[in-house]
């Protein structure tokens, strides 16, 4: 399929080109993020922007520490011997030291698949963000998949969490389980990991979406909702931890953000059905930055999110000035999320009143303006600059 990019795609290329500048010196370096230099205001007082590959975004924190423990092999080792690193990464990373030596494939895929259908741990809201409600940190003493489904059945705290992330539509409850998720993590998951794991080991490397259609089909043979979100997150991090089984430069799944985020970047030149015109802009992308479509598509959903000039309310960011703090952005005209314009205009008091980010045509909505007359505004509003 041909294509043709639009305003957007130069943006993008630009935003990636930040992003992994920062990756390298505030998210695997040392340098403070208001000391970046990146000349980004939201880059630089926000802790989501710093990443084009999914190992190391907030999302994943907490995987590496269990994964590599308090060792060298770890990622962050630099930063964790220096003294630059948090108190929950030194506890996670303590605690799972050892764990190579105990658990095999099937015990890791069983970790993978529980962090992501509970919610990734993820608050944006707080830094560090990705070591919220979950379990992960109890889960150390155990040596098996009966183990840690034992701590799951009787654990005495939430460890699911849909602050910026989500959870599946879990099985309704059964069989004396108070929760769908404690049901299907331990009568459903520990079956699913042990025939998942023989298959990837079987044979040549699989690609991303042939793991995705037997994990698709293993759900709908045991009446389970699909889960295409959580189980493409979950094959990431097959690609991430266990490379030798996976063809990392295949084809990857396009949750919502990113969908909306490609639509922006480029326009078909002709018919064709929608997944091939997603994949036809990732190949314009990994041939235009080198970023494997796995990659790509998560910093798809984070530009789409800096354009938006997305920053959530909570306890960490409540100090920002949101009538002031700006993506370095040159879409004049965009409609959606929280933009500029959008207060010069009027039609928004301010931004500071709001406990949620507005996302989408918040604002326009509740300004009883539709996308045309906006942008037509913000044209003559900068046409006398």
């Amino acid at each position: 399929m041909k294509i043709e990019t639009t305003q957007y795609y130069p943006e993008f290329l630009r935003y990636f080109a930040l992003a992994k500048d920062q990756q390298v010196k505030c998210n695997l370096g040392i340098i403070p993020y208001k000391e970046s230099k990146m000349n980004d205001d939201l880059l630089e007082n926000v802790e989501l922007y710093d990443v084009v590959e999914r190992k190391f975004a907030g999302f994943s924190q907490i995987v590496n520490d269990v994964f590599y423990g308090w060792h060298p092999s770890h990622p962050y080792w630099h930063k964790m011997v220096s003294g630059h690193h948090t108190y929950q990464r030194k506890t996670v990373a303590t605690c799972w030291s050892g764990k190579q030596k105990v658990f095999g494939l099937e015990e890791w895929l069983y970790v993978f698949l529980l962090h992501r259908v509970c919610g990734s741990g993820i608050n944006y809201s707080k830094k560090p963000s990705g070591y919220h409600n979950t379990i992960l940190f109890d889960l150390y003493p155990c040596a098996s998949i009966e183990d840690m489904v034992k701590v799951v059945k009787t654990y005495p705290k939430s460890f699911y969490t849909s602050v910026g992330y989500q959870f599946p539509a879990f099985p309704k409850p059964t069989a004396g389980y108070k929760r769908g998720g404690d049901y299907y993590l331990s009568e459903f998951a520990p079956r699913l990991v042990r025939e998942l794991a023989p298959w990837l080991i079987a044979g040549q490397k699989k690609d991303l979406r042939q793991i995705g259609e037997w994990l698709f089909a293993w759900n709908k043979k045991h009446d389970l909702r699909a889960y295409r979100f959580q189980y493409a997150a979950f094959i990431a991090d097959i690609a991430d931890w266990f490379p030798q089984y996976v063809n990392p430069t295949s084809h990857f799944y396009y949750g919502s953000n990113a969908v909306e985020c490609i639509s922006y970047l480029a326009k078909p030149l002709g018919r064709g059905k929608e997944e091939q015109f997603l994949d036809t802009v990732m190949e314009r992308i990994y041939l235009d930055t080198g970023a494997v479509p796995y990659n790509a598509e998560d910093v798809c959903c984070d530009f789409i999110r800096w354009v938006e000039n997305y920053v959530r309310p909570g306890s960490d960011y409540n100090h920002l000035d949101r009538d002031k703090l700006w993506s370095s952005h040159k879409i004049t005209d965009h409609p959606y999320g929280r933009q500029k314009p959008m207060l010069e205009l009027g039609l928004i008091k301010s931004f500071n009143d709001l406990d949620v980010h507005p996302s989408d045509d918040y604002v326009l909505s509740r300004a009883v303006t539709t996308i045309t007359e906006y942008k037509n505004k913000v044209k003559e509003l900068y046409a006398t600059r």
